[in-house]
């Protein structure tokens, strides 16, 4: 009988540990995913409201600061929308981020301008010189079907005309229009002329068609940021350190109403990164754990290439580094970026999942450099990135919200996570 309530309060020790887990990310990804944060970018102090929240979080459980502060600072220069975009063609107003979104490196423009349906079907440089050189287009915008132009050639080809069409030429700005569905992105510079990214909209070229433009952007060239960086010293007398680092920032907003929440990019793998720091605060570790929270991931890796350039912890330090993104779903499991370069840690890590049952799959990847691991790998850091699969599609559009965010494996990413970093 003993025995049994031994088992019983242990299981039901776990479910509680379980829930706990779930509950405090989503706690976090609640709050930082919420309309004050403003999409965690550079307009209304989106980012500097997430890393203050961290760093609450931070202080609350005694997780030291990395150095003499928990923040890092360094600048960036970010193209923001304050003003929310107007555009309305044909006499009809289109709503952002549902029928259209302005490109992120447009520059400010308002007017009426007429529109010039093209049919490209050639990224020739002869071709596209004949476009940049039409003086017929001048102070219209062009009307590119995208759709249309990939049955001529492929999507580079594509994108490489398009970007010239974006920094020369007679015409006032781009149309671009497409069935796929709408992301945006953060981006540092503008360009020459205004680009419009527009789903399913058919313009017939036999009439005359019009657009009333309205965008007001502000570029700054010297915006201050910074990462999060906290500490938990462990209780041998090495002085290794295992680093979890995650990007807090998102692609931020176009004026007060729109946002874009990024809640599974990456206030999920915020959530974990802090989750873990909360949970070796009350379980010490072996070895010390730095917690690196950077912004400035979703405009160019900037955070941790500042990081990297200006490391408060000598990297050799570093035993391992396990960087998280989008850690919200994991129906399909995890996918494990460099898994193929680091081949003994990465079969200890499947050999760990299956021997306690915790996710679906654990898949092997290369090499990839869109996350913030990656300046670490190019100074020969050990490392992981880490992000989940399955579940939700929304990714860099206003629907990665909160609400929708299932946190399907969460528990058992977590306990994954926990028992791997114990193992070193």
């Amino acid at each position: 009988m003993k025995i049994r309530i031994v088992v019983y309060c242990v299981i039901f020790f776990c479910f509680l540990q379980a829930q706990a887990q779930e509950e405090y990310a989503r706690y976090v990804v609640r709050e930082l995913t919420s309309k004050p944060y403003h999409g965690r970018g550079y307009v209304f102090d989106g980012d500097r409201k997430a890393a203050n929240f961290i760093r609450k979080e931070f202080k609350k459980y005694q997780i030291q600061p990395l150095g003499d502060d928990y923040f890092q600072y360094y600048n960036l220069s970010a193209n923001t929308f304050p003003a929310e975009p107007k555009v309305s063609i044909n006499g009809k107003e289109y709503h952002p981020a549902i029928n259209y979104l302005v490109d992120a490196a447009s520059p400010a423009i308002e007017g009426t301008f007429d529109i010039e349906v093209l049919e490209l079907k050639s990224s020739d440089k002869q071709a596209v010189e004949a476009i940049l050189n039409n003086s017929n287009y001048e102070n219209k915008f062009l009307y590119i079907d995208e759709d249309l132009a990939l049955k001529h050639m492929k999507a580079p080809q594509l994108k490489e005309v398009t970007d010239q069409l974006k920094k020369a030429g007679f015409h006032k700005g781009l149309i671009l229009n497409s069935q796929q569905k709408l992301k945006w992105r953060s981006l540092t510079y503008q360009n020459e002329k205004a680009s419009i990214n527009t789903r399913s909209l058919w313009l017939d070229p036999k009439v005359k068609n019009v657009a009333h433009v309205k965008i007001a952007p502000k570029l700054i060239p010297q915006y201050r940021t910074q990462n999060v960086c906290g500490f938990i010293k462990g209780t041998s007398s090495s002085d290794s350190t295992i680093v979890v680092t995650a990007h807090y920032d998102h692609i931020g907003a176009m004026g007060k109403k729109i946002y874009f929440p990024g809640a599974n990019d990456n206030a999920s793998g915020t959530a974990m990164l802090m989750y873990l720091a909360k949970y070796y605060a009350a379980n010490a570790p072996k070895y010390n754990v730095v917690f690196l929270a950077f912004s400035g991931e979703e405009i160019g890796l900037l955070g941790s290439k500042h990081y990297v350039s200006n490391p408060l912890l000598d990297l050799s330090k570093i035993k391992f580094l396990l960087n998280l993104d989008m850690a919200g779903t994991g129906d399909e499991g995890v996918q494990v970026v460099n898994g193929t370069e680091f081949k003994p840690e990465f079969d200890t890590l499947v050999k760990m999942n299956k021997d306690n049952e915790l996710l679906p799959q654990v898949l092997v990847r290369g090499p990839m450099n869109r996350s913030d691991h990656y300046p670490f790998f190019e100074k020969s850091v050990p490392c992981f990135f880490f992000y989940t699969l399955g579940g939700i599609d929304a990714y860099h559009d206003v629907y990665d919200r909160y609400e929708t965010l299932p946190f399907t494996r969460f528990n058992s990413y977590a306990r994954l996570l926990i028992r791997y970093m114990d193992h070193f």
